[in-house]
């Protein structure tokens, strides 16, 4: 493979993650998917082959390398946030950290959409944290380079964006020279 998207869905057994407290909270969990993304993550970061997560593609980067999730937001953190509502709910998140992958420079506020009620608790020693929404729950991540060349996860669902969200537009960038497309 050229490079690896995790995308959104289920909830990921948080027995991964060493919290059975958290499995009340869950709603049903896709095993052979989790074991599936686990192998594809596996393979993706011994074999350095650039990889992009997805709201539970960013989940599974951070409990894939021994980081946790909230079992649930609401009631874990609260509601300053509305991260589902329903269905999808839209929210500002901070940039927190430059990261050129994912957002484009110039600006630190960004409107994204949201349809999770987990999210990052613990997060991995791999990771940097590069932008949050306001209750403080990482909504962007980097893989330090130390680690790999290319992982980069989001919380939010840019596929869903405008098709001319800058947002949307650098993630696809990013990756595409990352796989090794040229922009036509």
């Amino acid at each position: 493979a050229d490079g690896i998207i995790l995308t959104g869905g289920e909830d990921i057994n948080p027995i991964l993650y060493g919290d059975t407290s958290n499995l009340a909270l869950c709603e049903p969990i896709n095993h052979r998917r989790d074991s599936l993304e686990q192998k594809l993550f596996d393979y993706a970061f011994r074999h350095k082959v650039p990889l992009m997560g997805v709201c539970r593609g960013m989940q599974m980067m951070n409990v894939a390398t021994g980081g946790s999730l909230y079992g649930d937001l609401p009631s874990e953190i609260g509601i300053e946030v509305v991260h589902r509502n329903n269905g999808e709910a839209i929210h500002d998140i901070v940039v927190t950290d430059t990261c050129s992958l994912i957002f484009p420079l110039g600006k630190d506020t960004f409107t994204v959409n949201s349809w999770h009620h987990q999210g990052l608790k613990d997060i991995s020693a791999y990771l940097q944290v590069v932008a949050k929404s306001h209750d403080g729950l990482a909504e962007a991540v980097v893989m330090y380079k130390a680690f790999h060349p290319f992982m980069i996860a989001v919380q939010f669902h840019p596929e869903r964006l405008e098709k001319e969200d800058p947002v949307h537009l650098q993630m696809r960038e990013s990756f595409h020279q990352a796989i090794g497309l040229q922009k036509k």
